[in-house]
């Protein structure tokens, strides 16, 4: 897949979480931002909550490094993960207070 596309849709959706909530922002906001159709869009993710999901995923990669086991973590690991969750506060906030308990319990749990 085109992850050039699927990091842009994700800076754009971390952009607009910074002026408002999940529940206002639209597909169209994030195709019209970034300059692709929505059917582009829909070839990467089927909902926006599909495109938070794999932010969360895509973020939590970096912060860990392709670390598999997060037992032999240290204390680098730990360090480089807290840096990634206060970078990305005002995501981490807007998703928290927008998405249902249960959808970020299958998300987790993915």
């Amino acid at each position: 897949m085109n992850n050039i596309t699927k990091n842009a849709l994700e800076e754009s959706l971390k952009k607009f979480l910074l002026q408002k909530p999940l529940d206002k922002i639209t597909i169209s906001d994030l195709t019209t931002d970034c300059g692709i159709s929505r059917m582009a869009f829909y070839y990467h993710f089927k909902d926006i909550y599909d495109l938070v999901e794999w932010s969360c995923i895509e973020d939590a990669s970096r912060a860990f490094a392709g670390k598999k086991d997060l037992r032999h973590l240290g204390r680098k690991g730990f360090s480089r993960f807290f840096e990634a969750v206060l970078e990305n506060k005002p995501f981490i906030l807007n998703v928290y207070r927008s998405v249902k308990r249960e959808q970020v319990e299958i998300i987790c749990t993915a």
